[in-house]
């Protein structure tokens, strides 16, 4: 295993949450045009199970298995399961996890990606595929949550209680609220003109509300959300703390895919 380097330097990478292309998201309607592609099993250890959008009975997934945007897994106790994407990135997910594709979008030759997940319950570990040139998203969403990122390497747990830990790595995460990020997809409205109030009071500083708050969350750091969506200012984790069995076992499992992180 090898350790992890610590990371002194600014990382320049292009990160989407809000929109695919912030200079020209409406010319660029990725939602609409991207076709759908394909995540495969390429490991499976224990049992899982998914739900083909549009059924309601769980059928059993095996090593070697294709799944489409829309489908349901979750696995098994004592199990763990790892995909990849269309784009090369991969992700894992431990035991009793239960997720949602909600889309698997990549076409190389246009440079365009779309992936998002909905994490629903459990642990996953995220290597995004560092592609330079590729506009799109990649996030991995919770009812109170979304983290998207271009290339890097870091992990989320959603517990019972539908708080939200999120781990990074390599690289750096955008964390907003979820509420925040939908209000961000609604388009603008023109409305009629109203009469300015003259000046008056203002309130004085207050805490961050569950809609206020995007968090850039750097190499070795982490960020808490708690349940009802207010969260916690990112701060430095201790490596050797962090060093637990899924730590270990992901470590290897990206040095066995190929590690392109040094």
């Amino acid at each position: 295993m090898r350790p992890f380097k610590s990371i002194t330097v600014c990382l320049t990478l292009l990160l989407f949450v809000l929109s695919p292309d912030p200079v020209n998201a409406q010319s660029n309607p990725i939602s609409v045009e991207l076709k759908g592609g394909k995540a495969k099993v390429t490991l499976l250890e224990g049992s899982a199970f998914v739900v083909k959008k549009g059924m309601e009975e769980a059928q059993p997934l095996a090593q070697g298995d294709l799944l489409s945007g829309g489908d349901r897994i979750t696995t098994g106790k004592k199990s763990r399961i790892e995909l990849k994407m269309p784009d090369g990135s991969y992700l894992r997910f431990d035991e009793n996890t239960t997720f949602e594709l909600q889309a698997i979008a990549f076409e190389k030759k246009r440079k365009r990606r779309k992936i998002t997940i909905s994490m629903i319950l459990g642990k996953t570990w995220a290597k995004v595929s560092r592609l330079f040139g590729v506009k799109g998203r990649f996030e991995i969403a919770t009812r109170t949550a979304v983290a998207g990122v271009r290339g890097t390497v870091y992990r989320m747990n959603v517990n019972t209680d539908h708080s939200v830990t999120v781990k990074v790595y390599w690289g750096e995460v955008v964390v907003n609220n979820a509420m925040k990020t939908a209000a961000g997809d609604m388009p603008v409205q023109i409305t009629k003109p109203t009469k300015v109030e003259g000046p008056h009071p203002v309130p004085g500083p207050h805490p961050v509300s569950m809609e206020e708050w995007t968090y850039i969350v750097k190499a070795l750091h982490q960020i808490n959300i708690r349940p009802d969506g207010t969260v916690t200012k990112p701060f430095r984790f201790s490596i050797k703390e962090d060093l637990n069995e899924w730590v270990i076992w992901n470590q290897q499992r990206d040095e066995a895919v190929g590690d392109k992180w040094e």
